[in-house]
């Protein structure tokens, strides 16, 4: 969805622009900093809330520790004084589960082996038909943390295999419970150091930082014509700590921007990557303030063009105009030629209408000076004939925004939705759009908004 460009341009007597003017310096690479940048109050702050579903690392783990093997002679290992002939296990499906920072990883085995003592053909075994197969849990739990790589790091692993059911060798007379211990113990622990080498490879977050990261820089068209553009500017991204909710890890992408909407062609930006992990906090919703700046230069354009036209015959003739503002005021300044030459002021204070969503000129008249200057000429139309032509240049002092900030909501949801990175998704809902206040500077009209809401991202 766009806002048409003639929309745009043509709010305010076709003069109005959602922008700064269009030598918009290059955006450089920033400072890189280790913490929120101090004027944090006035950035956008984005958290991003990532679910991460253990489900996503079962394929790779699986492939670790095989649901199903047997293992002859010479691949098993002499323990315990007995020597392993076969050994076959059936695995269940992997269970994963998070709390807090640690990943729990447990499973249970049913197995079977046949045994005899080094130097003897003698062969007896536990779990052969028509006994059951022996049972036995494994369990492993890993601290999860953020490496500076932006992948899941796995360290102080712990590992238990516990035998359910005892292995009693009676042909040779022994217990063989221990010895198979020792194996399945060897087994987890294989699988643990397996395990931790390949979750960073599987949990990697860095494509999606850095599409959101890219996201943030390019510039986005608000209008169908390319001449208005919402720039997000990120400065900074931080994240938080995992946490573990049982079949997910939850954690946040923390992006600090400098949103602002400007005029002309398509702003030149930088390609700063992406800046290096840190960590950081979260607040529970994003906000986003931004500025939508009117150039008066664009206005008395087309003020000047339309009130040379309107005044062309009339016995004072309005050759250009001029706007001025300071803090919630604008003054506007016409050149006239005719029965009166010079400056003619106009005034007016700036407020917002909330209802129609409007910037509102409408209480726009002569300074005491002008009107004494014009009461004093012969030509009693010219006042009246001036007035009017600046009002309907000026639309009756009405500046429609409302279209303007549905494009800033309606483009932050499509930059903020969607497939983002692989496997991962995005939604985000705007819960309000907030005037925080309206001024005028030297050069614009200034209005001051903030969008508010929450995002999240579900990696499946």
């Amino acid at each position: 969805m766009r806002v048409h460009g003639r929309t745009l341009i043509h709010t305010l007597g076709a003069a109005t622009l959602l922008a700064c003017a269009s030598n918009t310096p290059v955006i450089d690479h920033p400072t890189p900093v280790e913490s929120p940048p101090p004027e944090v109050a006035t950035m956008a702050v984005i958290p991003v809330h990532v679910t991460y579903v253990l489900r996503s690392l079962r394929p790779s783990l699986d492939s670790l520790f095989p649901a199903r093997d047997s293992l002859n002679a010479p691949q098993c290992l002499a323990v315990g004084g007995l020597f392993c002939h076969q050994y076959v296990y059936r695995r269940d499906s992997l269970s994963l589960r998070a709390t807090g920072d640690r990943l729990s990883i447990d499973t249970r085995l049913a197995y079977r082996a046949q045994l005899g003592v080094l130097g003897s053909a003698s062969l007896a075994g536990c779990g052969y038909a028509p006994e059951q197969m022996r049972r036995a849990t494994l369990s492993m739990t890993t601290a999860l943390y953020w490496r500076r790589d932006w992948r899941i790091g796995a360290r102080d692993s712990k590992m238990a295999a516990t035998l359910l059911d005892q292995c009693l060798v009676t042909m040779v007379g022994m217990n063989a419970t221990r010895a198979l211990h020792d194996l399945i113990d060897k087994q987890l622990k294989d699988f643990a150091i397996e395990a931790d080498t390949t979750i960073p490879k599987v949990g990697d977050f860095k494509p999606l930082a850095d599409s959101l990261w890219r996201s943030f820089l390019e510039p986005t068209p608000l209008d169908s014509l390319g001449t208005v553009w919402l720039l997000l500017d990120p400065q900074a991204v931080r994240v938080t700590p995992f946490v573990g909710n049982g079949p997910s890890i939850t954690t946040d992408l923390v992006l600090y921007a400098m949103p602002r909407v400007v005029s002309g062609r398509k702003p030149v930006v930088r390609n700063r990557p992406l800046p290096a992990l840190t960590l950081g906090d979260a607040p529970g919703a994003f906000s986003v303030p931004f500025s939508i700046e009117l150039p008066f230069a664009d206005i008395a354009a087309r003020a000047s063009e339309l009130l040379a036209a309107e005044t062309a015959k009339g016995s004072v003739r309005v050759d250009s105009v001029h706007v001025r503002g300071h803090g919630d005021s604008v003054a506007v300044d016409l050149d006239v030629s005719g029965a009166m030459r010079g400056r003619l002021n106009m005034v007016s204070r700036l407020r917002w209408d909330a209802v129609a969503r409007e910037l509102r000129l409408d209480d726009l008249d002569w300074t005491l000076e002008s009107r004494g200057r014009l009461s004093g000429i012969k030509a009693t139309l010219a006042a009246p004939l001036i007035g009017r032509a600046v009002r309907r240049a000026t639309m009756g002092g009405r500046i429609p925004l409302g279209a303007q900030l549905d494009s800033v909501r309606t483009e932050m949801m499509l930059k903020l939705n969607g497939p983002i990175a692989p496997g991962a998704v995005m939604g985000t809902s705007i819960s309000a759009l907030d005037i925080l206040g309206v001024s005028s500077t030297a050069t614009a009209f200034v209005v001051r908004a903030r969008l508010a809401g929450t995002s999240g991202v579900w990696f499946q």
